[in-house]
């Protein structure tokens, strides 16, 4: 069975963290010992007291190295800053949701937004079930732990590319497919899910802010957004994109060809793809 390759997490092996700002520290200790270098005897000695004069000279130093150590300060900062930002995103599940579209929150003109993900994940979230949607966030956590690397970050690449992170994401698709079987009471439903507007919006986990009467009333998604998201969402499982071996697995998981589950859906968003367009 693919589930049982889930929950197979081997233990967490990370290479030693900070090699960025290691390697800064190496660039001013290699400049420190060519000055060592050029300052010692012909048999090349050099006494405590020289090495220390040249050290207290070397941290003193104005001109170029002034702008290494400015440079040095601000990379170092801004490497920890980022860790600390990666380290509070524990939302796995999330991220490996929206990977497949993850491009169209960047792109100008998609109207998809980084604003419609809560709504987004709220009504993935219900499709999914409770018990279903803990199971799957407990399982991609110990994945993601084996993906952490330098200087404690998730390394994303490799964890997007795990075959249980993707039998993950193949299992949320194949129960959101299933519940798109009457598709157009659900489309209806996911339209007023996406649509809908909170009256206000938190700023922390105790603190809210109310929305102007102007931005509730305000549409911020239709069919058109719908088809762009789905599209893009379910192109990793498009039956075009199965070869033996995935299919065979996916009927042992699943009961049902890739094509029995997930093409209805493609025909249907085909068709309101052109609803839009018309």
């Amino acid at each position: 069975m693919q589930e049982a390759v889930i929950g197979e997490v081997e233990s967490d092996k990370r290479p030693s963290g900070g090699r960025r700002c290691r390697s800064l520290v190496g660039s001013a200790l290699k400049t420190f010992l060519e000055v060592v270098e050029r300052t010692a005897d012909g048999d090349g000695s050099v006494s405590m007291d020289q090495v220390r004069r040249i050290a207290n000279a070397f941290m003193a130093a104005e001109g170029p190295l002034t702008a290494f150590y400015d440079k040095t300060e601000s990379t170092c900062d801004a490497i920890f800053e980022m860790a600390s930002i990666e380290r509070k995103r524990t939302d796995y599940l999330g991220r490996l949701i929206t990977h497949p579209f993850g491009h169209l929150l960047d792109q100008a003109g998609s109207g998809i937004e980084r604003k419609h993900l809560p709504q987004f994940f709220a009504a993935v979230r219900m499709i999914l079930g409770d018990e279903m949607h803990s199971e799957l966030k407990a399982k991609i956590r110990l994945i993601a732990e084996t993906h952490r690397g330098e200087g404690g970050l998730i390394e994303w690449e490799s964890f997007h590319a795990d075959p249980r992170a993707f039998l993950i994401l193949e299992r949320v698709l194949v129960t959101i497919a299933r519940s798109f079987r009457r598709f157009d009471p659900r489309k209806d439903w996911f339209l007023i899910m996406m649509d809908s507007s909170p009256s206000a919006v938190s700023v922390a986990s105790n603190a809210f802010v109310p929305k102007r009467a102007e931005d509730k009333a305000q549409r911020q998604f239709s069919e058109r957004q719908m088809v762009q998201l789905f599209e893009a969402l379910f192109a990793p499982v498009h039956p075009t994109t199965y070869d033996d071996a995935r299919r065979a697995g996916f009927v042992a998981q699943y009961g049902s060809e890739p094509q029995g589950v997930f093409g209805p859906l493609f025909v249907e968003l085909k068709a309101m793809a052109g609803r839009v367009a018309a």
